[in-house]
């Protein structure tokens, strides 16, 4: 798992909740925080997600469709997915915004992943 994210890509960590209550014990839940916490101290872009919104991600993915038509990308996804990221390279005088029905959202630029947040 570290050697995929030392590489940039998507990790999943799995545990079952027997493994870390056994037994009405709290060891398990232990060296799960003790590798959460060295996972954190080696790298510091992860983005935490349930198995839930993971696989509806990647779903989104590999489902949304996008054309570019001048200077508008138009984004069909069949279903929403939480966190969705797109990087796109543009002119920054164009500026851009996302369009959802009848509201337009200014995004803002971001240099950096770590300064991703809701409309950037």
């Amino acid at each position: 798992m570290v050697e995929v994210i030392d590489h940039g890509g998507p990790s999943v960590m799995v545990c079952y909740w027997l493994g870390i209550c056994y037994s009405g014990g709290e060891l398990g839940f232990s060296i799960f925080k003790e590798v959460v916490r060295w996972i954190h101290a080696k790298h510091d872009l992860l983005h935490w997600m349930r198995l839930s919104e993971i696989s509806r991600y990647w779903a989104a993915r590999e489902l949304t469709t996008m054309t570019l038509q001048g200077r508008t990308l138009d984004l069909w996804a069949p279903f929403a997915a939480l966190d969705y990221t797109l990087r796109l390279k543009t002119r920054s005088s164009w500026g851009s915004c996302l369009v959802t029905g009848s509201e337009q959202i200014a995004l803002r630029e971001v240099w950096c992943p770590l300064d991703l947040a809701k409309n950037t």
